[in-house]
């Protein structure tokens, strides 16, 4: 930046003292005429470039506006759809739990038949038994009664318990009921009779050999027959004796 004292010694050298005055005067006011358009130039240009940017700025959150807007609707969107999946899920949960107790029911009135059964079939061997014993080997039926023995410490339920006599001589014959009898239920009963046997016999005075185990159902596979038949026992359909022992 030029100075008004430097010009006027500059223009000294070609006029006189009072010319190079007002040249130099002139000449910086010239020059700081100059740096204000220049400066006035660059304003201009920054405020162009910040009203371009303010433009785009506007641009943007009219966009982001858009988005926000979409992001509304689609949250409304999706609050309504977890509304629409809750009812759903409490009809089910209101359904399922409708179905357990429908479960449980059956479950228990299935329970209640099967036990009906059972002692359905239990009251029928009590009553059909002692005339198949009887053809079999001339049992005499005393009692017949469901019954439960303890022995080893623990009590064993049987199914009927036959008191009555062989030949004359004091017999038993325990009998489990069932109306399928598997080859399990075979072996459970079995060690079941052979604990009682002994206990009974000690109890009651009974020749052990005169104490005899004896199944009774509607069903039997070949294989349970013929383990019943190697333990010894007996087995009787309604018809009559099956495995005579």
């Amino acid at each position: 930046m030029v100075s008004i004292a430097g010009m006027f010694q500059h223009y000294r050298q070609a006029f006189d003292d009072h010319q190079a005055k007002v040249l130099a005067e002139a000449t910086v006011q010239i020059e700081a005429d100059l740096v204000r358009r220049e400066d006035f130039s660059a304003l201009t240009a920054t405020v162009g470039r910040l009203a371009d940017a303010q433009e785009r700025t506007e641009e943007r959150m009219n966009r982001l506006a858009d988005a926000q807007e979409r992001t509304e609707e689609q949250m409304k969107l999706l609050a309504a759809a977890q509304q629409r999946t809750e009812g759903e899920i409490h009809e089910l949960f209101v359904a399922q739990k409708e179905l357990t107790w429908t479960m449980k029911d059956v479950h228990k009135q299935l329970g209640g038949l099967v036990q009906s059964v059972g002692h359905g079939l239990e009251a029928y061997a009590m009553e059909r038994i002692p005339r198949i014993l009887a053809g079999h080997c001339g049992f005499v039926t005393e009692s017949s009664v469901p019954e439960t023995i303890y022995a080893d410490d623990r009590g064993h339920e049987l199914d009927v318990v036959f008191r009555g006599t062989i030949a004359g001589r004091p017999a038993a014959v325990l009998c489990e009921v069932k109306t399928n009898i598997t080859s399990h239920e075979v072996r459970e009963f079995m060690e079941t009779f052979e604990r009682v046997r002994l206990q009974l016999a000690r109890d009651e005075q009974l020749d052990a050999a005169n104490i005899h185990p004896l199944f009774f159902g509607y069903r039997a596979s070949p294989d349970t027959r013929r383990l019943i038949a190697d333990r010894g026992a007996w087995l009787a359909f309604p018809k009559g004796m099956i495995v005579p022992g």
